[in-house]
């Protein structure tokens, strides 16, 4: 009755006013409800059949590739996404290029071949082009590898590797043309899967050998060059879990793991906390795009969306008949890269990465390459964390300010260096007295770079 009355005292103007109202409103909703479930969806762009592959890089406007048993190829990719053999880089003598990186116009490779011959490199520098390659340097840091899984990285000048069962390398290339080995870290059991470069440590996403896959999610390396490589031990528990590859957003960890996806907070290296879990099927790869998360796994991909490393969601799921091993982003492009272990998709499998996530290109470069802002926890009470990760040492100011637009508080007026950066706010005005629940937002400056975040005090 209440509802019969309520439309009697409309006149038909209002009753249609309120029609139109409604109809907009779904048209709206629906249109928004459109967007979200195309921006949730993950799209195979273009398959390219292939057998097995050590690794892959891109590379300019084509990609190195190393097969099971040859040199390193290059090729250049057309608009069709054909592949046209450009040169092979094989240093002979036995030796097969398998795990390497490319910066820049260098390459540095493994040797990957089941017997090593004594007296010749296990670790090799090439300069190179997209038309061509010239050798620079070897180097015998260790002997046979097991380059089909181990890991090697380019950070601030060093390469760095590991040798299975447990053996971890860093060599300093600043001087491409003779390379030095600077710190070594022997007989640590790991089979290791993936490194993270994080402040002055490397993070190793790691199992034990000897102990199945039932301790072990990832190592903590003090690397301090040219200081020796220190252990300072593992985060794990023991259960039916170990960590097979990692990406760190400001002082956040998130892993791909054996049985899901795991976030970390590590701003407290020691006393890590697991903040996030997502369980899927076995977790071999992890890639960033922006504010979202890709990860291959034994039976597909998975794709999820953070708006604060605490705060993540599961977005899709794109199901595939065998595993996904390596990811890498061609950002000019808004394409990932994944080499798939055999099966329907077995060889390179590209993921359209930009209409389905809404990617901007300058928008990505950003997140990746220059600021990273979030805090934590949100809401909070009495202080919360506020994280940044700057590229470069630039002048950088914090302010706080309450939902009125009123300047609450300064927390940073000054040039900070390079790397992670996480300043505590414990809730308090200009005159250090504490301030009331509410809404307040944090103003990052950093060179040409700004940006507003809310958070909210809970008492």
């Amino acid at each position: 009755m209440k509802k019969i009355r309520f439309i009697e005292t409309i006149n038909f103007q209002q009753y249609y006013k309120y029609k139109v109202i409604i109809f907009i409103f779904i048209i709206v909703a629906s249109l928004f409800t459109a967007g979200k479930a195309f921006a949730q969806d993950l799209t195979i762009k273009e398959h390219i059949p292939w057998g097995w592959i050590h690794d892959f890089e891109l590379y300019e406007d084509g990609i190195f590739i190393s097969p099971y048993d040859g040199g390193i190829g290059y090729f250049d990719i057309d608009e069709n996404f054909n592949l046209t053999h450009q040169y092979t880089i094989d240093p002979g003598g036995g030796h097969v290029l398998a795990q390497f990186c490319v910066i820049d116009s260098f390459l540095y490779a493994l040797d990957g071949a089941m017997g090593h011959l004594a007296g010749t490199p296990i670790f090799f520098v090439y300069q190179i082009s997209n038309t061509g390659y010239q050798f620079l340097a070897g180097l015998e840091p260790c002997g046979t590898i097991w380059a089909q899984f181990d890991p090697i990285i380019y950070h601030n000048g060093n390469v760095i590797f590991h040798n299975y069962p447990g053996d971890y390398f860093r060599i300093n290339v600043s001087q491409p043309s003779n390379p030095i080995l600077t710190g070594s870290l022997y007989s640590t059991s790991d089979v290791s899967h993936d490194i993270i470069p994080y402040q002055d440590t490397l993070l190793i996403a790691t199992r034990q050998s000897g102990t199945g896959f039932w301790d072990g999610n990832f190592r903590i390396i003090e690397n301090v060059p040219p200081d020796p490589l220190v252990s300072l031990g593992t985060y794990g528990t023991n259960s039916y879990t170990y960590t097979s590859g990692a990406i760190n957003i400001g002082s956040f960890l998130f892993t791909s793991h054996l049985d899901g996806l795991r976030v970390y907070d590590i701003l407290d290296l020691g006393n890590v906390q697991q903040i996030y879990f997502y369980s899927t099927a076995w977790g071999r790869c992890v890639s960033k795009v922006g504010n979202y998360i890709f990860m291959g796994c034994n039976d597909g991909w998975h794709l999820f969306e953070y708006t604060s490393p605490d705060d993540v969601q599961h977005l899709d799921y794109h199901s595939n008949d065998t595993r996904v091993l390596r990811m890498r982003l061609k950002l000019e492009a808004e394409e990932l890269w994944c080499f798939v272990d055999e099966g329907a998709h077995g060889g390179i499998v590209v993921l359209d990465v930009s209409g389905n996530v809404g990617i901007d290109e300058n928008e990505c470069r950003l997140c990746d390459k220059d600021v990273i802002l979030y805090n934590y926890p949100n809401p909070f009470n009495p202080t919360t964390n506020i994280a940044f990760s700057l590229s470069e040492a630039n002048h950088v100011t914090l302010e706080v300010y309450n939902i009125k637009g009123q300047k609450v508080k300064k927390l940073v007026d000054e040039t900070l260096p390079a790397g992670n950066h996480t300043i505590i706010w414990n809730g308090t005005d200009l005159n250090n007295k504490p301030v009331a629940s509410g809404i307040y937002f944090y103003k990052l400056k950093s060179g040409n770079y700004t940006s507003t975040k809310k958070m909210i005090l809970l008492k």
